[in-house]
């Protein structure tokens, strides 16, 4: 397979040094590297892995890391021929992603048709073979999704600045939030002018608005549930409404959650079956999806002040919530249905935002108190604090990257600093100069888990690269009139979708900037 064959510069910057006895656990190493044997056999009996079938191999591959399977790829001319046979690489690459980001991947893939999946992987690359040996067969080998993600990222990764192509979609009034619907073929935003607008990409590639979805009151958000079938809004005129996608185009309303204050945000889970809202009545409200497609209350949960947010674990078990007293409160979910309150993550001032780890294992907060907090779940269920992320100025948001292996932080300080997991459990800050000439209010990750999108009241969002050699660099800046409230990938991290403290909605594709395009060898 083109473009599989060497794969180094997307391993192993994400990759912890290899250790003997990681890969004694596995397989042992002998003969300077040449053969490999199974361990715990004595040596007269270990057989060459020359002599195990591709079949053999092929299964040994899907039970190690990416980092050892690198490692192996370096032993032997046989272990290298029969990681490039199975695709090795970029199954483990793809199997460090949880199970809803894989689907969101795959999704973001099975819905593009030749011609779309073509024009996605030449934006990249000037290999004609690589392109025709995925869109020639996409469909018929289960593995594609991650053989053309890790193929995508390692186009990019090498990348060394890129090309911005902006379409502008103007509206009436302030623009509170935008993003792209899974498949990238629906748009929906917010705005202060009570109204959430969902636009389609026709086949010119111009946003045609097919709906708009009316509240009372300001729209402070709208999102797509993961599987692209649902749509909430969250208002001040105290609702949150739920849309549901129609086999013949159509959005409908199919629920409403209601409160007695502004509805501050709605989250979908994981696996798009539950909504929470958070408002300023002080209290967290969850709905599930019914089998006849209805949506009904799950439960209540009061807390003592105001809750600007509150969202999910993967496995929707969890939830993490604000209040105004400075603190993050997780909430765990009973057999009985009921919620009860498991932990307290205490800062000296307001919590902007906290966000579980895709394996909902740790959490990480952002606070006005200038902190970022990263607490992690023990064995028996309580949580503990891990580390702690300082900034000079106020920390307005903290997410993990896809795969969970960073955390970015974006501060009023004008800095974004990464850190990433070490193998012992302890977060490290990476090297990145990511610095902007006023306060970034956000920075989130690619799908992909190898860029970063900045968004700063300086008037730029910058896009943050991981090259080859380890460090992260700014690769473009997509420049606004004002503020730039949001800014956020397209899952197939073809599209950086962002907001202005203005009426302007910029979808900027991202395309190669270099002299000569890649290509794979």
């Amino acid at each position: 397979m083109y473009g599989i064959e060497t794969n180094n510069s997307i391993a192993k910057p994400n990759s912890p040094a290899i250790t003997q006895a990681e890969l004694e656990h596995a397989l042992s190493c002998v003969s300077a590297g040449r053969s490999v044997a199974v361990a715990e056999k004595k040596k007269k009996d270990r057989p060459s892995f020359k002599y195990f079938p591709i079949l053999s191999s092929s299964v040994i591959f899907r039970r190690l890391r990416l980092r050892d399977i690198v490692s192996l790829k370096r032993v032997c001319t046989r272990l290298r021929n029969g990681i490039h046979q199975d695709n090795a690489l970029a199954k483990a690459w793809y199997r460090r992603f949880p199970s809803p980001q894989q689907y969101q991947l795959r999704t973001s893939i099975d819905t593009k048709n030749h011609d779309q999946l073509s024009d996605w992987l030449k934006s990249f690359t000037n290999d004609q073979a690589l392109v025709d040996s995925f869109t020639d067969r996409k469909t018929d080998r289960v593995h594609m999704p991650a053989l053309l993600f890790f193929t995508k990222a390692k186009l990019m990764s090498e990348c060394k600045t890129f090309e911005l192509v902006t379409t502008t979609i103007d509206e009436n009034d302030y623009v509170t939030s935008a993003s792209l619907s899974v498949d990238g073929r629906h748009l929906v935003t917010s705005s202060d002018d009570s109204t959430a607008k969902i636009y389609l990409k026709t086949s010119a590639g111009s946003w045609e608005l097919i709906e708009t979805i009316h509240h009372t009151g300001r729209v402070n958000s709208a999102n797509f549930s993961p599987d692209g079938s649902h749509l909430v809004t969250a208002s001040n005129d105290g609702t949150a409404i739920i849309h549901g996608h129609k086999a013949e185009g159509a959005w409908e309303p199919v629920g409403s959650i209601s409160h007695n204050n502004r509805v501050e945000s709605a989250t979908f889970s994981a696996d798009s079956r539950h909504v929470v809202t958070a408002s300023n009545d002080r209290t967290v409200k969850i709905y599930v999806l019914k089998d006849d497609g209805s949506w009904e209350s799950r439960t209540t949960i009061p807390q003592q002040g105001y809750i600007s947010f509150a969202t999910f674990t993967p496995d929707a078990r969890n939830i993490v919530t604000n209040s105004e007293y400075s603190t993050a409160e997780i909430f765990g979910f009973k057999d009985d249905g009921s919620w009860f309150d498991i932990a307290s993550i205490e800062h000296t001032n307001w919590v902007r935002s906290a966000t579980f780890s895709p394996d909902g294992r740790h959490v990480v907060t952002a606070s006005m108190d200038k902190t970022a907090k990263i607490y992690v779940q023990k064995a028996y269920g309580s949580w503990e604090p891990k580390d702690i992320i300082r900034h000079s100025g106020y920390v307005n948001s903290a997410n993990f990257s896809p795969d969970g292996s960073y955390v970015v932080t974006a501060s009023d300080d004008g800095t974004v600093r990464i850190c990433r997991q070490k193998a012992n459990g302890s977060w490290e800050r990476e090297e990145a100069d990511i610095v902007h000439k006023g306060g970034v209010l956000s920075a989130t990750f690619s799908p992909d888990g190898r860029h970063v999108v900045t968004a700063s009241t300086d008037g730029t969002a910058k896009i943050i690269g991981l090259g080859a050699g380890g460090k992260w660099s700014e690769k473009a800046s997509i420049s606004h009139n004002g503020w730039v409230r949001s800014a956020k990938f397209s899952a197939d991290s073809r599209y950086v979708i962002t907001t202005c403290n203005g009426h302007s909605v910029h979808i900027t594709e991202l395309r190669s900037n270099n002299s000569l395009l890649a290509v794979t060898e």
